[in-house]
């Protein structure tokens, strides 16, 4: 059934006026290191040293004052920097106001990034800044979203608490007995502010047309869509690393499919 009741619309824009938060004001500075840096005719051996002294995976190589391109340590060997740098690919170079999301999506492709202040390279981003917290606010703050997106249109879409019928009695019972502790604490909500985000998951997943509606192919998909989603959730409220158990390609393969979801979202006003 198509959902465009005319009163929801202020909460849609409410909801992309937070995601622009993500978007647009969080750029990828917040998380970028200073570059360091040595001379093109340093010496090899003496700046691997020190690179590990200080535990720098890469440094930045300058000539003439000017930063032209990087080392990286373990391919350091005998001889000067300048037998062992790399030039910069452009692939490697994002303004400083890249935002922090499409900063993820770049890393897709690359191990490390460097930031371009004015014409000049200044700071370096690897897939270790990635652990921040800036990132996990924001990929805290994506999940979130989704799931106030997700409560919005299930409200919409069932009336009169007509989602109980994708419920089984046990999940039923824990959400009425949620709602009545809050509401002995005078909390002015209604019985679809206790749904958890599996509630929400076995919901939209059991219900085809809305499934179908917001992008999700099949409800397989879905349940494995939604189980990483909520062990990246569970990694996140409990400062654990945000990859854990996966590599850094499927994380950000997760993100760009949270991003999907909410856009067919959005598109359900």
């Amino acid at each position: 059934m198509p959902i465009q009741p005319v009163h929801q619309r202020d909460k849609v824009s409410s909801y992309q006026s937070l995601r622009s938060l993500y978007e647009q004001n969080i750029t990828v500075n917040s998380i970028a290191e200073s570059l360091d840096t040595c001379h093109l005719h340093d010496d090899s051996t003496h700046i691997k040293n020190m690179m590990e002294m200080k535990d720098y995976d890469i440094l930045g190589v300058e000539d003439n004052g000017i930063v032209i391109g990087y080392v990286v340590r373990d391919e350091l060997k005998e001889g000067i920097c300048k037998d062992y740098y790399r030039s910069f690919s452009p692939t490697e170079l994002v303004s400083e106001s890249t935002s922090l999301l499409h900063t993820l999506f770049i890393f897709k492709e690359n191990e490390r990034i460097f930031i371009l202040e004015g014409n000049r390279i200044t700071k370096v981003v690897t897939l270790a800044d990635l652990q921040k917290p800036p990132i996990r606010m924001l990929l805290f703050g994506l999940i979130s979203l989704l799931e106030m997106h997700l409560y919005r249109i299930i409200n919409e879409y069932f009336p009169d608490d007509s989602w109980k019928k994708h419920l089984n009695p046990k999940r039923i019972q824990f959400t009425e007995d949620l709602f009545a502790l809050r509401k002995a604490r005078n909390e002015g909500i209604q019985l679809s502010d206790c749904l958890q985000i599996c509630d929400k998951r076995d919901i939209v997943l059991n219900e085809d047309p809305l499934r179908e509606q917001l992008g999700i192919e099949t409800k397989t998909k879905g349940k494995h869509f939604f189980k990483k989603l909520e062990e990246l959730r569970n990694n996140l409220a409990h400062s654990q690393d945000i990859n854990t158990e996966n590599s850094w390609n499927e994380t950000f393969f997760l993100i760009e499919q949270t991003e999907n979801i909410l856009e067919e979202c959005e598109k359900i006003k």
